[in-house]
């Protein structure tokens, strides 16, 4: 359980990143696993076991599970299994058992993932997006505060509305949503053990999810006091191995730059003499537009400083200046006032 206040935030991230461990890089998989330090041997005992039977797992850790990370990994993922802390908003949950009021998030590393009307925001001024996971897939959440209705052992007032609001970032996306505070991954184990659905697997879950409650039109399972909590189909099912899939880093990045934080990107796709005269043009190839900047063409000590105008996304300009040598390097955004999706392809020679 963590406070949105940016204070509280830096004391949420070094306990996160308490504890000595390795983590996985995310190079190919679709069972996307995030744990923080206190959840690690669980995790990465449930990465080995998945492994072993022949799933692509992507796994991320310690400060490898960073907000854009877990973001990217949930690009067209097979499941989402998440043991780490969940989040609100100062002043939407007293700490002692009262009412919990949306948006809630998922802690990474650097930051927050909120939920926000059934959509995902990173960080705090964030683009809303849709999780860009497949349909149907579990989201499972061991652990996590808020995900059942419970914060560090006390139920809050109202653990229907809660569990709904929570999963509604994920069951807007397509997905079946189960949380627990029991340990062991159990119903993930159930799965792997032959269950063929969630009702199957619950049934042999040490709580069964016997109860629902309607809210806002969506049944929410959850019994009284209850440790679980269900939103979903029943007869939604853990992936097998041959139905996981590769990740494509290149396309989950590409997604992230377009959908959750794009970026502009300048580039110079020109640059030639032509009598006395530097002809350059830069080009924003990235998904967002760029602010005012300038850029440099220099030979030795010798420049000239190029006034560069915003660009839209895709758009160009060529810039005319006087330069004395026939030969030079040029780079845009020198005096680095644009953030951008690429920092290190600014430059061209000529």
């Amino acid at each position: 359980m963590y406070k949105s206040k940016k204070k509280l935030l830096k004391l949420t991230l070094a306990a996160f990143l308490v504890g000595v461990f390795t983590f996985l890089p995310a190079a190919e998989a679709h069972i996307l696993i995030i744990s923080d330090s206190n959840n690690y041997n669980e995790a990465s005992t449930l990465v080995k076991t998945l492994k072993s039977k022949g799933y692509k797992v992507v796994a991320l850790y310690k400060e490898n599970a960073t907000t854009k990370n877990i973001i990217k990994g949930m690009y067209k993922a097979d499941a989402v299994i998440y043991e780490g802390h969940g989040g609100y908003q100062s002043g939407n949950y007293d700490g002692n058992g009262g009412t919990a009021k949306a948006p809630f998030a998922l802690v990474g590393s650097n930051g927050f993932i909120w939920g926000i009307n059934g959509q995902m925001r990173e960080g705090w001024n964030g683009k809303l997006f849709t999780a860009p996971f497949k349909k149907n897939i579990p989201v499972i959440l061991l652990h996590t505060c808020f995900s059942t209705g419970w914060v560090n052992g006390k139920e809050v007032a109202n653990p229907t509305e809660t569990v709904y609001n929570f999963a509604k970032m994920f069951n807007s996306a397509g997905a079946n949503y189960y949380a627990t505070g029991w340990s062991g991954a159990e119903i993930v184990y159930d799965f792997l053990r032959g269950a063929t659905s969630f009702s199957d697997a619950n049934g042999k879950n040490y709580e069964k999810i016997t109860k629902y409650t309607t809210y806002s039109g969506v049944r929410v399972w959850r019994n009284d006091d209850g440790m679980c909590a269900f939103v979903g189909n029943w007869s939604g099912k853990f992936p097998t191995a041959a139905q996981t899939t590769a990740y494509d880093n290149a396309a989950a990045e590409k997604w992230y730059n377009t959908a959750v934080n794009p970026k502009p990107d300048l580039v110079i796709t020109k640059a030639y003499k032509s009598g006395n005269y530097l002809y350059v043009t830069v080009k924003n190839q990235g998904t967002a537009s760029s602010g005012v900047c300038y850029t440099r063409a220099w030979y030795g000590t010798y420049y000239k400083n190029i006034y560069t105008y915003g660009l839209k996304s895709g758009a160009y300009k060529t810039y005319k200046v006087y330069f004395k040598y026939k030969h030079g390097t040029v780079k845009t955004d020198y005096n680095k006032k644009v953030s951008e999706i690429n920092e290190n392809n600014n430059g061209k020679s000529f």
